[in-house]
């Protein structure tokens, strides 16, 4: 494995609380994904869809798509872990706190909070609070906890309770005071997804809505041309073709075959990088909206269909 990807599975690993080896958890994604993907490619060889060439090119695409799709669990899964911890995170604090002023130190401070309904950050406070009683500096047992949680909210949190213990200010009144903030900043944030909240919607309707219609009606409109010009006598109108900048082209030279692998194919990069952009207008990050794309997809293509089926029925008696 190249020491880059190594490392980042190596985090994941972590940030997903996984007991596994990043060699072994390779080696498991590497036979999984072939054997997906050769018995799904087999399969429609064996069944004459595919050819031999394609047989291969749909191995290696769906390989491909695997692979991704096991990646990105790893990504959804450490990012949903974060989440979580960052939505309990100020809670914590404020329990944390309300120990110390009642005299606990801080080991025991923060052993005595860890509460299972903080999911994977009581096992993080836990084995902080044990690291500490051990022995460990608490500092150092502070830094562990942001190894295995991919929150920048709680490394920065972190940062600061070891600055403020560093510089012998008031813990409880530091650790009250980044759990207002914390608040404060969580409030914002979802004032902020509510006003943005049309964007995404007309991001929505422009993606799966509107272009799947446009390229119905295209499709349509080059059949009708089509069909319409099979019965004109070329020989007669030799004037009878469409002058473009680029060149001559026939109408009929234009299928609507490749019209649709077309609007296919479009339809999947509008919708994916959709997703994309409702994701960044609304959390800040584009992989957010990844969690858009199952969605989007199956909606974008069903328009499509939807919407064909519906333009040659309205158009049908006039034919």
């Amino acid at each position: 494995m190249p020491k880059n990807y190594k490392n980042w599975l190596e985090a994941h690993i972590g940030y997903c609380d996984l007991k596994i080896e990043p060699e072994k958890l390779f080696g498991s994604l590497l036979f999984l994904g072939a054997l997906i993907s050769i018995s799904i490619s087999l399969l429609l060889f064996l069944l004459k869809f595919l050819s031999f060439f394609y047989f291969i090119f749909s191995f290696l695409l769906l390989f491909l798509i695997c692979e991704i799709i096991f990646h990105g669990l790893f990504v959804f899964t450490a990012d949903s872990r974060a989440n979580y911890v960052e939505e309990i995170l100020p809670d914590a604090l404020q329990i944390i706190s309300s120990n110390m002023r009642a005299g606990l130190t801080h080991d025991k401070a923060i052993l005595t909070s860890a509460r299972p309904e903080f999911g994977p950050l009581e096992k993080e406070l836990r084995n902080a609070a044990k690291e500490t009683l051990s022995g460990k500096p608490l500092e150092e047992a502070l830094r562990n906890m942001t190894k295995k949680i991919k929150s920048k909210l709680l490394e920065r949190t972190v940062y600061l309770l070891i600055e403020g213990m560093e510089k012998g200010g008031s813990i409880t009144a530091l650790l009250e005071s980044i759990a207002t903030d914390i608040r404060q900043v969580r409030i914002l944030k979802r004032e902020i997804k509510s006003y943005v909240m049309m964007y995404g919607i007309f991001i929505f309707f422009a993606a799966c809505i509107g272009a799947p219609l446009l390229y119905s009606v295209s499709i349509f409109l080059v059949e009708t041309m089509s069909r319409f010009g099979g019965g004109i006598e070329l020989e007669e109108l030799p004037q009878a073709q469409v002058k473009l900048p680029l060149g001559t082209i026939k109408i009929s030279e234009i299928s609507p075959e490749f019209l649709s692998l077309y609007s296919y194919l479009a339809i999947g990069i509008t919708t994916f990088f959709g997703s994309l952009l409702i994701g960044l207008v609304q959390e800040g990050t584009e992989k957010a909206g990844l969690k858009f794309l199952p969605i989007f997809l199956p909606i974008g293509f069903g328009v499509f269909l939807i919407s064909q089926i519906a333009i040659r029925a309205i158009f049908a008696g006039f034919m």
